[in-house]
């Protein structure tokens, strides 16, 4: 059986406020070692500009306000564009610390053929939002916390609605499902709250790391800087179906332009007639946690519990 052409994927949940030069320096490197790159906030029109590089293309379409935050890029030689869409996923905003008004989760999508074997892969990226677990949510009790549970929620149903009718309408063989999901992958609860929506999805993150996260440690990090142990935070992820995953996912060096470390990862399609390697339910390997879900997010006490143990008092109300 002949070996379909392996493609590599990097991602990197961006920074908004780094500069547009960073984040071309950044693309430079990252496009000379793969043939598909996903980004998000990406909303500023200079720093948009610099997805477009000679022999790519990319898509990072504005329907609204922040609408653009996602971006993603593609060689020209290796995948052709037949299809792009962004699409509102949250009905509902909320308050960020700084008192501005966050406004809506948004997907951007796009399904690429393979030019070589004709593979057709559905790509589709989002941001959900952030301070929804651990020490952040302790801070953020009460309208502005239950109004990022409930944008996630209502995000995570439509996203995975979204994703399943595209597949079957552009009659793809495969799919990426890619996010800051800014909710810690390697806690089981969160695996499980994802795949309760994609069912039919794999976790890239296969063998969490043990040492270094998605916003601590790796290379060039400053000496004695977090990250030198377990237990740091994964929050940047893909999900896959319809593919084999070959290598990775591999956290990368911290860059300029980011907060958030970059990762790639290798994937090649399956051929006729084979089944995917690993079951959906499969959880991943290595430095993986087993907390209690936080606040209301599964079918435990915790959120009663957190509750009376907040800084800020009584959480107030019915949890959302």
């Amino acid at each position: 059986m002949a070996t379909l052409p392996e493609f590599k994927h990097i991602h990197c949940s961006s920074r908004y406020d780094r500069s547009p030069e960073s984040l071309e320096a950044d693309l430079d490197d990252w496009m000379d070692h793969s043939s598909l790159v996903t980004l998000t906030e990406i909303t500023n029109d200079r720093r948009a500009a610099t997805l477009q590089e000679k022999g790519w293309n990319y898509y990072n379409a504005r329907i609204g306000p922040d609408s653009d935050n996602c971006g993603i890029c593609w060689r020209l030689d290796t995948w052709k564009r037949t299809y792009g869409a962004v699409k509102r996923l949250s009905t509902n905003t909320f308050d960020r610390f700084n008192g501005m008004h966050n406004l809506y989760i948004y997907s951007c999508s796009v399904v690429l053929k393979h030019v070589t074997s004709g593979h057709k892969m559905l790509v589709s990226v989002s941001h959900l939002p952030s301070h929804i677990e651990g020490d952040h949510g302790l801070r953020s009790v009460g309208v502005g916390w239950e109004g990022r549970k409930r944008a996630t929620r209502q995000a995570l149903n439509n996203w995975a609605t979204q994703v399943k009718d595209l597949e079957r309408k552009q009659h793809c063989d495969g799919a990426l499902v890619i996010a800051d999901w800014n909710l810690n992958l390697k806690d089981q609860w969160v695996w499980n709250l994802i795949h309760d929506q994609f069912t039919t999805y794999r976790l890239a993150w296969n063998q969490m790391p043990t040492a270094g996260g998605a916003v601590t440690g790796g290379p060039s990090a400053p000496q004695g800087a977090p990250g030198v142990s377990t237990h740091d935070r994964i929050i940047d992820g893909t999900l896959y179906r319809g593919l084999k995953l070959s290598d990775g996912p591999n956290l990368m060096a911290r860059v300029r332009s980011s907060d958030h470390r970059p990762y790639n990862e290798s994937f090649t399609f399956l051929s006729v007639g084979e089944k995917e390697p690993v079951d959906p339910h499969d959880t991943p390997s290595g430095d993986v946690k087993h907390p209690d879900p936080w606040w209301g997010f599964g079918d435990t006490m915790t959120d009663e519990i957190y509750a009376l143990e907040s800084a800020t008092g009584d959480a107030g109300g019915e949890v959302l």
